[in-house]
């Protein structure tokens, strides 16, 4: 695996040049292109070993790293230990899977008699500004190059771009998170904190868990050139009450890592337990000087100075919306984190509350170091009303802000790449 990822390396950051014509952004830097098999409705059916996508390069077509996830009835990545049902036929393109290639991965648009060596060319995939992937059949070159490389027995995760740490025997205590060129001492932050409570009968009897308590364990996991999937699945048992069962899907991307989870809330529980609350926080190791943006803060973010001020309060009882959720964090230090919520359209009226700290003397467990500086994140409120629970969260990693205002730079760097899909050209 560290042989394949050094290999990716060299051919990360020249990414960025242009392929003839074919141009990107900055931003483009370790964005993931998804597209789903329903995009392809020629081949359907057909075995995804046949499949791969190749772009054109000097005149010849050549293949990239590309990754085919098959999908589960909920719409997480098919584990056989989820015990969910697979959403199709396994080894088969179906409408649900997943195909994902690196953007900066593509080339220019290939002339209309240019072919591969092998095979056939079943589709013309167009992102950023005049780049092609062309999905192919038959062709038996594959791509050595991996993007992540994610040890999950010591849970050590490295890519071009940042290195994270976890305890191997607990997905939520993160250890270190490093980036390439960060300018601070230490690991950026201290560690990711999930938190659930609730009222047993009364709002006033409460009882929380913390991820000492939660200890997500391990059910799956798939190692791909594009991402690494864990499948992990924790029981809530609040006051002796086995409230919910939660599953939970890490995935570690070049540059970005997101947490899938899903939950089914019996009606019974809704009843028993009262004011429920979910919160997922990232705990910020001493980033004083850093500056937190928010859409209803975007030309006017606090600093992180440890100090409990007016200005905080202000920012910490802003209302989210589902609608418009995303934290910019930006250490000033060549480190910026996004973070962002998403969940199905049923649940957008959900109450979500932002959750913020700045104080260099407040202990949270868990973590590593004395202070908030800063926690933020989310803090899900009360029962949805459909009985599933859906939610991401998307932490994008980046060097800074690239010149860009707070809201600009939110809205892209978050935003799903476009993409269109065509029949290829015949001569």
């Amino acid at each position: 695996m560290t042989l394949r990822l050094f290999l990716a390396l060299g051919l990360f950051i020249p990414a960025l040049t242009v392929h003839g014509q074919c141009r990107f952004d900055p931003l483009d830097r370790g964005r993931v292109v998804k597209l789903s098999g329903q995009d392809f409705p020629v081949v359907e059916g057909k075995a995804l070993d046949t499949l791969s996508v190749m772009r054109v390069e000097q005149g010849r077509f050549v293949p990239v790293a590309y990754q085919f996830d098959e999908l589960d009835e909920h719409g997480m990545v098919w584990f056989e230990g989820s015990e969910f049902a697979m959403a199709g036929d396994a080894g088969q393109l179906d409408k649900a899977d997943q195909l994902l290639m690196m953007l900066t991965d593509a080339g220019p648009q290939a002339p209309a008699t240019l072919r591969p060596a092998q095979g056939s060319i079943v589709a013309d995939i167009a992102v950023a500004r005049n780049c092609h992937f062309y999905l192919v059949e038959g062709n038996r070159q594959r791509s050595q190059n991996y993007y992540v490389a994610h040890d999950i027995d010591n849970g050590m995760t490295r890519t071009a771009l940042y290195e994270l740490n976890v305890e191997p025997e607990n997905e939520l205590n993160w250890l270190y998170l490093g980036y390439q060129g960060y300018q601070g001492d230490g690991s950026i932050i201290d560690t990711l904190k999930m938190r659930m409570s609730a009222g047993v009968l009364s709002r006033f009897t409460r009882m929380s868990l913390d991820n000492h308590n939660l200890r997500p364990k391990q059910v799956g996991h798939l190692l791909g050139p594009i991402r690494s999937v864990m499948h992990l699945r924790t029981k809530v048992v609040l006051a002796g009450i086995p409230v919910m069962t939660i599953q939970v899907q890490a995935m570690r991307y070049a540059a970005h890592y997101e947490a899938h989870t899903f939950a089914r809330i019996p009606d019974l529980y809704r009843a028993t337990l009262k004011d429920p609350e979910v919160a997922v926080t990232v705990d910020g190791n001493a980033q004083i000087g850093a500056r937190v943006y928010t859409a209803g803060f975007a030309d006017k973010p606090v600093t992180v100075d440890g100090k409990i001020d007016d200005a905080d309060k202000r920012f910490a009882n802003q209302s989210l919306s589902m609608h418009e959720n995303w934290i910019l964090f930006d250490s000033r230090k060549q480190f910026s984190l996004l973070t962002a919520m998403t969940v199905p359209d049923e649940l957008l009226e959900t109450p979500v509350k932002l959750i913020y700290e700045d104080d260099r003397a407040l202990r949270v467990e868990p973590e590593q170091f004395t202070g908030q500086l800063p926690n933020l994140g989310y803090s899900l409120q009360g029962w949805p009303e459909p009985q599933e629970l859906r939610f991401t969260v998307s932490l994008y990693f980046d060097e800074g802000l690239h010149g860009m205002e707070a809201g600009a730079f939110a809205q892209q760097r978050s935003a799903a790449v476009p993409y269109a899909v065509s029949e290829p050209l015949s001569e």
